[in-house]
């Protein structure tokens, strides 16, 4: 019988590609960074049952694997698990997600890394499973941004901080925008500004899988057939675009997809917000220029990016310049009373800001 043994020595010996895509890190061979080395564990919980699970199987694939083995080797993941990418199988986890067990932040001050989880299992909600791989419970972060390079070349951060309920803003996923204690009033949108089936502002909550499409060719598995922040032939989406109707933005444009920005029901001017009417705004103002390009949560209000923030959160061109330009974000109490002394940015564009 074959001596089956997973030392740490073991996982750090396996080779990229039999475990390459989903995380960096897994691709080295760390597959400890979520998964028990145990092998007893992970493979039943009991001793006297791991060797007879295996070496009485009839699933050819294992009987072949035990065949070509060698008596008295040590085994690794890759042994017996082959290159499949954890990328491919997001799809059956957001289908199945509450047969999988998952994990709940604990409170955490805002824009702060949760100091530990609660486990939850099975798993009631979609973020629960989706935070054991994307959230501080599977990686190390600094000021929330891990060392771990995803599929989108970008490192994986920790959604966790980012959908702390104790943000100034966030998205709907871990608790309804009522609930989003950080957030100054007026929290939710208005209803005209959400498209039909997320007008119950405020007490609505949503999933991961309602922005991201499991195995869609986006790196970040946006909605299919959507983009942010560049438009599909690689320039940063505009105000201009939507003013003009440019680069199918009503499809394309992956914000559009819940947030109508401008229509028959936005005023005289069609815009849903009189910042966006502004005519050196619904030019060529990028979006990044005032927004983040994370959208799943914020230490400012409305998703509106600093200066000074840090990648990932600001956008950096290949030359190394920053899209952000704002300094100071004050939220109005409502979508059309925005007035000049609501923000502050250091640049010669908005001189009248400053």
């Amino acid at each position: 019988m074959k001596r089956i043994a997973i030392t740490f020595a073991a996982l750090l010996a396996m080779v990229a590609p039999a475990m390459a895509g989903h995380y960096a890190a897994v691709g080295q061979g760390s597959c400890s960074y979520c998964h028990k080395t145990n092998l007893v564990t992970q493979h039943g919980g009991f001793a006297a049952n791991v060797c007879q699970t295996c070496h009485s199987s009839t699933d050819q694939n294992v009987v072949n694997t035990i065949a070509s083995g060698v008596a008295g080797g040590q085994y690794a993941c890759s042994n017996c698990h082959g290159s499949q990418s954890h990328l491919s199988k997001h799809g059956t986890y957001v289908t199945n997600y509450s047969q999988y067990n998952g994990v709940e932040p604990n409170s955490a001050t805002a824009w702060t890394s949760p100091a530990g989880y609660t486990a939850v299992q099975p798993a009631a909600k979609e973020y629960q499973l989706c935070y054991k791989c994307h959230s501080t419970y599977a990686f190390t972060a600094t000021n929330g941004v891990s060392g771990i390079i995803g599929p989108s070349g970008k490192p994986l951060t920790d959604k966790a901080r980012e959908f702390n309920p104790a943000n100034a803003s966030a998205h709907p996923v871990q608790v309804s925008l009522n609930n989003q204690t950080g957030s100054a009033t007026p929290r939710a949108l208005r209803a005209n500004q959400m498209s039909a089936g997320w007008q119950a502002v405020g007490t609505q909550t949503m999933k991961c899988s309602n922005c991201h499409t499991p195995g869609s060719t986006g790196k970040s598995m946006l909605i299919t057939g959507t983009t942010w922040p560049e438009r599909p032939d690689g320039r940063l989406w505009t105000l201009g675009d939507v003013r003009s109707n440019t680069g199918n933005w009503q499809t394309t444009l992956f914000c559009a997809k819940c947030h109508p920005l401008k229509g028959s029901g936005g005023g005289e001017s069609g815009w849903y917000n009189n910042v966006h009417s502004e005519g050196d705004h619904e030019n060529n103002v990028a979006c990044v220029a005032c927004h983040a390009v994370s959208p799943h949560g914020l230490n400012h209000g409305r998703f509106i990016g600093y200066a000074s923030d840090p990648a990932p959160y600001a956008y950096i061109d290949s030359a190394g310049r920053k899209a952000q330009v704002m300094t100071n974000f004050r939220k109005a109490s409502s979508p059309t009373s925005y007035g000049e002394g609501n923000c502050t940015a250091l640049t010669s564009a908005c001189d009248e800001h400053k």
